[in-house]
């Protein structure tokens, strides 16, 4: 086609082609505004997304808190409490090994001592006389070892009390006892009558002869 030609269209259609093209970069710009304001609504959309999950993250974060501080709670009860069991069943075994070691009067009721006579055979012995009637008790838990008659007449009792400790009992009264019997510093093991109104009473420690009545005087 002739250049003239072409150069008469393009002038007589400059307006049409000037107002095609504003209109074409109108077109884009308003589509690209709406894909702008899509994509921002998009994002506020993500962003109120992530400010509930954040919130519910907040709300779970602080319940987990809450459940961990009653937990410790739970924990320092707990712990306060299995203390208190140590410390109490501590105590009840130091009870119970303080009621084997034979640390009680060995008669029911009052009774004189006797510091004239402190040996037997060269061995510590603690001598009492009580009236008739009085009881003999076991200075404190074990098991009668033996019984048996001594040299000059009387019968002596012998528990162990499984501890090292074994406590000797002599009188002229008749045994309440006998030997492989349980007993506690509440069972009787003579009554004085008349002429067996006179306790012998010995202790030893891992086969060694004490002084009783400093036992007596010390844990008793």
């Amino acid at each position: 086609m002739d250049k003239g030609i072409i150069r008469q269209l393009f002038e007589k259609n400059k307006k049409l082609i000037i107002y095609g093209s504003l209109a074409a970069v109108e077109a884009i710009i308003i589509i690209w505004l709406v894909v702008m304001i899509n994509n921002l609504k998009i994002a506020n959309l993500t962003v109120e997304s992530l400010k509930s999950q954040l919130s519910d993250l907040k709300e779970t974060t602080n319940n987990l808190v809450r459940e961990n501080d009653e937990l410790q709670d739970k924990v320092e009860i707990l712990s306060d409490t299995v203390n208190d069991k140590v410390h109490q069943e501590e105590q009840r075994e130091a009870e119970i090994a303080k009621s084997y070691v034979p640390t009680g009067f060995p008669l029911k009721g009052a009774a004189s001592y006797s510091d004239t006579v402190t040996e037997l055979d060269g061995n510590p012995i603690a001598y009492f006389q009580a009236p008739q009637g009085t009881s003999v008790l076991a200075a404190a838990n074990g098991t009668v070892s033996s019984v048996s008659a001594g040299d000059t007449g009387e019968y002596v009792v012998t528990i162990d009390h499984g501890n090292g400790y074994c406590s000797i009992y002599r009188s002229a009264a008749n045994p309440k006892v006998s030997e492989g019997a349980e007993v506690t510093g509440q069972t009787e093991l003579f009554v004085t009558g008349a002429g067996s109104e006179q306790l012998g009473y010995q202790i030893t420690k891992d086969g060694e002869y004490i002084e009783p009545m400093e036992l007596m005087n010390i844990d008793g």
